[in-house]
């Protein structure tokens, strides 16, 4: 059990975040503060565990997951399940509840989906907006019809943190606008900073619906701005366009796409042969894993297939997230998107020609992993939409 009621400041260059912890359940260092480069909100939790923005051991990774799921009691987890993440930052996160959920409740269907900033015509269902982030539109893919005109279903929302529980709540009015049956909803974070205001959200949002929230640590925050100061722009990219968008999957290897339609868990994922093809010819080498985007489940889970082989890995991935370099984002590269589509993208912590076997995988086709990605890794292999293994750089 962590320090409680323990108060913190940061100092940034717009203003100052104070945090105040009320409890901390957790054996880890769960978050850092850096900078958003946004002048919607300036500060950015940046989790240490996640994957996301810092390097992280597999185990690392769903053991924090693991400990969050283990304190909802078994009553609340009863009947139909659909576990839901946000793109981008939490489709993995999110995948990783729905995984220990069904290994829980063992032969009872559990749900995954995530929601997405990329839909597609004829498979959209219901959107919503986040009102501080970087990118706000998010997309729900049309639910699978036994969710959809079955029994209601138990919702578990995933996040890796929530401020006020505006997004929890943006989500649940949309899924409710689409006539989705809910029954309970439960609220899943790392970190809870609302101090019980993303529970009051939700409910407000979901009149005479049971809501409870579960996190590793719960405090709160108060921001202020620092008058003089600019506030940055959020950057834009203005490279060509070179690859289409994502289409749902045929081949029957959902985890070579991210989960934007529902999966259901607990099925084989096939990642073994493709554990063997990528694992490096000198087994004690170090791995770096980089999944892209909204595509982290698959890559999150080859890392662990090769973590359980022996390796010593770490898995990160891509973002659309602009934050400034600093004492928590070392090294920082830019580039276009994967898809094409006009949106800057970008690696963190992660520094050039890094002393690691590098695995990319991506959505697209190899070309999705453009030019300056390639040069700044060095050499490495990617895995492409189609479970194909490409070489890149010089020996």
């Amino acid at each position: 059990m962590g320090a409680h009621h323990r108060e913190s400041r940061y100092t940034l260059s717009t203003g100052t975040l104070s945090l105040k912890i009320d409890a901390n359940h957790s054996r880890w260092e769960l978050f850092r503060v850096a900078e958003r480069i946004n002048p919607k909100r300036s500060f950015l939790f940046v989790s240490t565990v996640l994957g996301r923005h810092i390097p992280v051991r597999p185990r690392d990774h769903f053991a924090a997951v693991d400990a969050v799921v283990e304190q909802i009691p078994d009553r609340l987890l009863e009947g139909p399940v659909l576990v839901m993440g946000y793109a981008e930052t939490a489709v993995g996160i999110g995948a990783a509840v729905a995984r220990r959920i069904s290994r829980r409740r063992g032969d009872q269907p559990t749900w995954y989906q995530s929601t997405t900033r990329h839909p597609v015509d004829g498979q959209s269902w219901a959107s919503f907006s986040e009102g501080h982030s970087h990118a706000t539109a998010h997309h729900v893919m049309r639910p699978v019809p036994s969710l959809l005109y079955g029994a209601p279903v138990n919702l578990v929302l995933v996040d890796d943190e929530t401020t006020t529980g505006g997004t929890f709540a943006a989500l649940i009015g949309a899924l409710r606008e689409g006539g989705f049956p809910i029954g309970r909803i439960l609220l899943l974070t790392l970190t809870d900073w609302s101090g019980g205001g993303a529970v009051q959200a939700v409910s407000d949002a979901a009149p005479g619906v049971s809501v409870d929230a579960f996190s590793l640590l719960r405090g709160r925050w108060s921001w202020e701005r620092e008058a003089a100061a600019v506030l940055p722009d959020v950057p834009v990219w203005t490279g060509a366009v070179r690859s289409s968008v994502w289409g749902p999957d045929r081949s029957g290897a959902p985890l070579l796409r991210a989960p934007r339609i529902a999966i259901r868990m607990g099925a084989a994922d096939g990642l073994d042969r493709l554990a063997d093809r990528v694992r490096p010819a000198d087994r004690g080498a170090p791995i770096i894993v980089i999944g892209t985007g909204e595509h982290v489940w698959g890559p999150m889970l080859l890392a662990e297939r090769l973590e359980q082989a022996g390796a010593e890995v770490r898995l990160v991935a891509t973002t659309r997230s602009p934050i400034l370099l600093g004492q928590v984002i070392r090294h920082k590269l830019t580039f276009p998107d994967h898809f094409g589509l006009g949106v800057p993208m970008y690696l963190h912590n992660v520094p050039p020609r890094p002393d690691a076997h590098v695995i990319i995988m991506t959505e697209t086709d190899a070309n999705g992993v453009c030019p300056e990605l390639r040069s700044h890794l060095g050499r490495g292999q990617i895995v492409d939409g189609a479970a194909q293994v490409t070489e890149f750089g010089t020996t």
